[in-house]
């Protein structure tokens, strides 16, 4: 097992830190119809897969799911870990399949896959698979949410990468749209 150095471990900590802010922020927004969220933490997780690697990302979204243990229980925890997951898993597959893909378009597809494994892990909890007849509402609110995701991470990219958060690997060549 590799150690970490102070300057990763500062690294992990800020990253996580943005997560936590991002989150809570979004808390403080109006709320959106039926327990809709627009995932802006995911912007971090997104940005640390583009530009840091796989490890990292997996890690910080397995660590975010440990902060909304913490703060609204175990349920909360499981869709989070499942739609995080899942979602980065998407992304990263797409990225790999198709180089050319923009943050737009991956970011949608992570918030389609997000909605779908938590809409999974939903119905494996109740037992029914009546959870599912929310799929088309959850999937078009996907769109959205994947796009703001984008044009955030778009935005924050020049900010984080002034501050040396993580060096180039898959994302040179994306635009947002």
């Amino acid at each position: 097992m590799k150690r970490l150095a102070a300057r990763e471990i500062a690294f992990y900590a800020l990253m996580l830190s943005m997560i936590f802010v991002l989150a809570a922020i979004e808390g403080l927004l109006p709320p959106l119809p039926m327990h809709m969220r627009f995932g802006l933490s995911n912007v971090v997780t997104m940005y640390a897969l583009f530009f840091v690697g796989r490890r990292s990302a997996f890690a910080l979204a397995a660590m975010k799911s440990v902060f909304v243990l913490l703060t609204r229980g175990p349920v909360a925890c499981m869709l989070s870990f499942c739609g995080g997951m899942f979602s980065l898993l998407a992304i990263a597959l797409i990225a790999a399949v198709m180089p050319g893909a923009s943050y737009f378009i991956l970011s949608i597809a992570g918030a389609v896959t997000h909605n779908l494994a938590q809409l999974a892990a939903a119905s494996a909890l109740v037992s029914t698979n009546l959870m599912l007849f929310y799929l088309p509402v959850m999937t078009a609110a996907a769109i959205p949410a994947g796009s703001v995701t984008a044009l955030l991470l778009r935005a924050v990219i020049p900010a984080l990468k002034s501050i040396g958060a993580g060096g180039e690997k898959t994302g040179a060549s994306r635009t947002c749209v």
